[in-house]
């Protein structure tokens, strides 16, 4: 496990992996991505759309965690699409799956990295990391590699869902999918991408970041 004693919440289990096919299917006079064959809880739908605005296709995971006869091992490289998006919708820590916020204060331990974190205003930017609570700050800057060589801890007043990170996709002569852009930043509001896009996780606008420390 490179390290870890815990395998943090958010990492994905070798047979929850899914590497099932897609391609791009008409739908409502257009193009769209979608896996095959596709199922109604494949797409996201963008937070306050308008109904024109196209769905987001999301990435198959399967979630197996509390069934370890079932989960097969750990890939700590991989990322759980599913329990990332629990995370982020509920604020729960990326390693122990609990409530990330403190109690008393409300505010958000986070610590992040410059590979998962985007500065858009003097206190606030974007991410795709869940966060950290502040019982697990210690341990998962004990053992991950990455928070080890570059991190900086901050608390986080307020968030907001404002896209998703995803590869893009354009419709080949057969509607084969054809790559175009991988662990792009895509906003809600661009739904003149959604249709050719598959989510692989949240990203949130943090706000009210105040410093702590590296």
């Amino acid at each position: 496990m490179t390290g870890y004693t815990t395998v943090p919440y958010t990492i994905a289990f070798a047979n929850e992996l899914v590497a099932d096919p897609i391609a791009f299917e008409p739908f409502a006079g257009r193009l769209r991505l979608a896996y095959q064959p596709s199922q109604p809880g494949d797409w996201i739908r963008p937070p306050a759309a308008e109904p024109w605005r196209p769905d987001i296709l999301r990435a198959r995971t399967r979630d197996l965690r509390d069934k370890p006869d079932q989960r097969g091992p750990e890939r700590m490289r991989k990322l759980n699409t599913r329990r990332q998006w629990r995370c982020m919708n509920k604020l729960l820590c990326q390693v122990c799956g609990g409530p990330a916020a403190d109690l008393e204060s409300g505010l958000i331990p986070w610590p992040l990295t410059k590979t998962v974190f985007e500065r858009t205003g003097l206190d606030s930017g974007r991410t795709n990391a869940p966060p950290t609570c502040w019982s697990c700050v210690p341990k998962a800057l004990e053992q991950c590699p990455t928070l080890r060589t570059e991190f900086t801890l901050y608390t986080v007043r307020a968030v907001e869902s404002v896209g998703v990170l995803a590869d893009l996709y354009r419709p080949g002569i057969f509607h084969e999918p054809i790559p175009t852009a991988h662990n792009v930043f895509v906003p809600w509001d661009a739904p003149r991408y959604h249709p050719r896009t598959l989510a692989v996780a949240q990203v949130l606008e943090l706000r009210g970041m105040k410093l702590i420390g590296p």
